[in-house]
């Protein structure tokens, strides 16, 4: 019997080590971000402590997260700029161990742009959908 996934923060002295494991998603992701980051873009902000890696992990990557302290005029936030993976239910839960880590870091607010299957998920553990995000390449 496979255990369910547990997410775990990686810390940027180890972000090479587990790169081979992320890349794939990484990828895959930075493919969907229509050409905003290129996965060698996320490794160097991952490196830099710019921004933050998250494996959910059962003896494998299943998923991953990358987030960011972005910290707007009146409010500090946590923003998930990419959560990428597999069995979604077995995981998706531990995002509150995210927010923890974003609490202690001195934010007020978690933030995110998600496609939209991401919003009953969401729901539950307490996120509005305030806004929809689209574009088009000019």
């Amino acid at each position: 019997m496979e255990t369910a996934p547990r997410l775990i923060g990686v810390p940027a002295a180890e972000v090479d080590a587990v790169w081979p494991l992320a890349e794939p998603l990484i990828e895959g992701a930075c493919r969907r971000g229509r050409g905003k980051d290129a996965p060698a873009d996320i490794r160097r902000a991952l490196r830099e402590r710019d921004q933050q890696l998250w494996l959910a992990w059962n003896g494998s990557v299943v998923a991953l997260a990358v987030t960011e302290i972005v910290c707007h005029p009146r409010k500090k936030c946590c923003r998930i700029r990419i959560c990428t993976g597999r069995e979604r239910r077995a995981w998706g839960h531990q995002l509150a161990h995210i927010e923890a880590w974003a609490k202690a870091q001195g934010c007020a607010a978690m933030e995110l742009i998600a496609r939209p299957g991401w919003s009953r998920l969401l729901k539950e553990q307490g996120y509005a959908t305030t806004h929809l995000y689209c574009e088009k390449e000019l």
